[in-house]
């Protein structure tokens, strides 16, 4: 049951991961800051998740009580991807894409195991 979720989830996040990437890039393009560009595409991406995970992985109606867990999580979620796309950008040199890549797999893992264990249990 747990692998077929995480299975699920992989597409899912893939989905988000392509929306975050592409509004990041987009954003970048328009001269928006780093940050802002990372904060505001993994904010969209965040409602895509959400929408698809709850139906397609978890199996469960959109609530507003498990929208707000999700975004809990996902908030620290988004810290960790943030951090990591900042970090790998300034101090190890990577480009802003590759960091951003980086940044969105770290958290990824994070946020499997707090909808699983928290938000959809």
């Amino acid at each position: 049951m747990i692998l077929s979720k995480a299975i699920r989830y992989v597409f899912t996040g893939g989905l988000a991961a392509f929306v975050d990437l592409t509004v990041f890039r987009g954003l970048l393009a328009l001269a928006v800051p780093l940050g802002l560009s990372a904060t505001s595409s993994w904010l969209i991406a965040a409602v895509v998740n959400y929408s698809v995970t709850s139906r397609y992985v978890f199996n469960q109606a959109i609530s507003r009580k498990r929208a707000s867990l999700f975004m809990i999580g996902a908030l620290l979620g988004l810290s960790i991807n943030v951090c990591v796309t900042l970090i790998l950008v300034q101090q190890a040199g990577l480009s802003p894409i590759w960091a951003k890549f980086f940044g969105i797999g770290t958290a990824f893992a994070f946020n499997f195991l707090v909808n699983l264990l928290w938000v959809f249990r």
